[in-house]
């Protein structure tokens, strides 16, 4: 694996169906292209983790339509 380092490149609230409001955080692996061997060589797709502020993991379901693992249930950005 190339070296990285993970940066908060968004931020945002979001509420659930039944009014409960979450600040959902999306952090970037950012890799260095120096340390790519040769010009043939692509970076690796784009890797994101998404949490809540409290630590939650959450996967993206579209643009604006979150989902709280551990919870089981939806957010929608607001």
């Amino acid at each position: 694996m190339r070296p990285g380092w993970e940066e908060l490149t968004d931020e945002f609230d979001a509420v659930s169906a039944d009014g409960k409001k979450f600040h959902i955080l999306i952090y970037t692996t950012i890799f260095d292209g120096s340390s790519l061997s040769s010009q043939d060589s692509t970076p690796p797709a784009e890797l994101k983790r998404i949490c809540t502020s409290d630590g939650q993991d959450c996967n993206q379901i579209d643009e604006d339509t979150f989902e709280i693992v551990d919870l089981g249930f939806s957010v929608k950005r607001q």
